[in-house]
């Protein structure tokens, strides 16, 4: 009896505990809430067209784009049109990506891909974060660009998706977000893309052939 009352303690305590566990955590969760940050762009319609010239359809028009950063990273794009039944992309292995570049470092520029082996300057982030639709299904990717600096290959992640109606968000861990450090001029970007011949890093340095459709140009970094 002695040792039942003693674990009858342990796992009911009094009142006052309960609801001073319960306030701590409510003041945590603030914290928490507090201490996210959002950037939200709101983009035209109907400003949708490949490099080529030719008008884009409509799920690949953005209509507004956020970054909001907590202990996750996550990634919100609404576009103009339905994102079910996507058509299949052309190309021997093609794809429309929904694009979130991240410049963390403006001091640096990291080469390859997603682009041309070894070419610079066009595409200047350490990160980024892309929904990709290959006439299949959609995939999350988290993608570190940071190696190709000292000769390296970029270093490719799964991170989940979510698609509904017209909207997409991207969720990176905490685990993979806490290696984002943006240093003063960061920035943050959102696009669409078409790319016929997407080639992952582990299989080669990059593609240079894609589309981009839309975009919303640079941003601050989320204050």
């Amino acid at each position: 009896m002695k040792n039942q009352n003693i674990q009858f303690k342990r796992t009911t305590p009094p009142a006052r505990t309960v609801g001073s566990l319960l306030g701590a955590l409510l003041v945590l969760l603030a914290a928490l809430t507090a201490r996210a940050q959002t950037a939200t762009v709101i983009d035209p319609q109907g400003d949708a067209f490949y490099s080529s010239g030719h008008e884009a359809p409509a799920f690949l028009d953005i209509l507004a784009a956020s970054f909001t950063i907590s202990d996750t990273l996550t990634f919100t794009v609404d576009v103009a049109g339905s994102l079910e039944a996507l058509p299949r992309p052309p190309g021997n292995a093609g794809e429309f990506a929904w694009h979130f570049p991240l410049s963390t470092d403006p001091s640096t520029d990291p080469p390859g891909f997603p682009v041309a082996p070894g070419q610079k300057g066009k595409f200047t982030a350490e990160f980024f974060a892309d929904a990709q639709w290959d006439g299949t299904a959609f995939t999350g990717v988290f993608v570190d660009r940071r190696p190709t600096l000292t000769g390296g290959m970029a270093l490719q992640y799964s991170i989940p998706v979510s698609v509904v109606g017209s909207r997409i968000i991207l969720t990176v861990p905490a685990v993979l977000a806490a290696q984002v450090q943006p240093l003063p001029g960061a920035t943050w970007n959102c696009s669409t893309v078409l790319d016929p011949n997407y080639i992952p890093p582990q299989y080669a340095s990059g593609d240079n052939g894609f589309h981009e459709a839309d975009t919303i140009g640079r941003q601050p970094w989320p204050q």
